[in-house]
């Protein structure tokens, strides 16, 4: 899968890399219009080190010199499990980040838990590029506790505009449903912090 998504990539005219990437540590990668220039853009999740969050690589194409530029790396802000590509009797992550291009031309960056615990939160980020910066524009997460009861919960909100909803399970098995209300912000990707965005959920 990484090779044919670089494959892809390499499609696309004049592809210049800001610093070297080795091939196998290409997560996943995504070809869209992200700021809506009628231009292919490009961005690849690059894994870092075990353990360690993943970088994003940003590049927008240019359409009068014809390449994809270089904008942003993103360091370290994706969480997954390191892969292990180069040991012996490698197989495929099953918490690896996923990239789908929205309507809007926007980037969804869905986010599974990892398999540590008994509690899983899976969590969704919706990337926007908006006056020359990539932000944060919405964010979303379901949780769930498979050693406990009536334990799920999740949050959908518009970062943007600090409105959303979530709901929670009660012990009696019934669901709560709340309006999310909070303050509206624009959040570089590079400077996002999910613990912020989980408080806001849980007010």
């Amino acid at each position: 899968m990484k090779s044919l998504l670089f494959g892809l990539a390499l499609l696309l005219p004049g592809v210049a890399l800001a610093e070297p990437v080795e091939t196998r540590k290409i997560i996943t990668a995504l070809t869209g219009d992200f700021n809506g220039d009628g231009a292919p853009d490009l961005d690849m999740v690059v894994e870092t080190g075990p353990t360690d969050p993943m970088d994003i690589h940003f590049f927008l194409g240019d359409k009068e010199h014809n390449y994809l530029k270089p904008v942003e790396i993103v360091r370290e802000q994706i969480g997954g499990e390191w892969n292990g590509y180069d040991q012996p009797g490698y197989e495929n992550s099953d918490t690896e980040p996923e990239l789908t291009m929205l309507p809007n031309g926007s980037i969804k960056f869905y986010l599974p838990a990892p398999e540590i615990g008994s509690e899983r939160t899976n969590q969704t980020l919706t990337i926007a590029y908006r006056d020359g910066a990539f932000i944060v524009a919405g964010f979303a997460y379901d949780s769930d506790d498979y050693l406990q009861e009536n334990a799920a919960s999740t949050c959908d909100y518009n970062v943007l505009t600090g409105k959303g909803t979530s709901s929670k399970q009660q012990p009696d098995g019934s669901t709560k449903h709340e309006t999310v209300s909070t303050e509206g912000r624009t959040v570089a990707f590079r400077d996002w912090n999910a613990g912020d965005a989980f408080a806001a959920c849980q007010e």
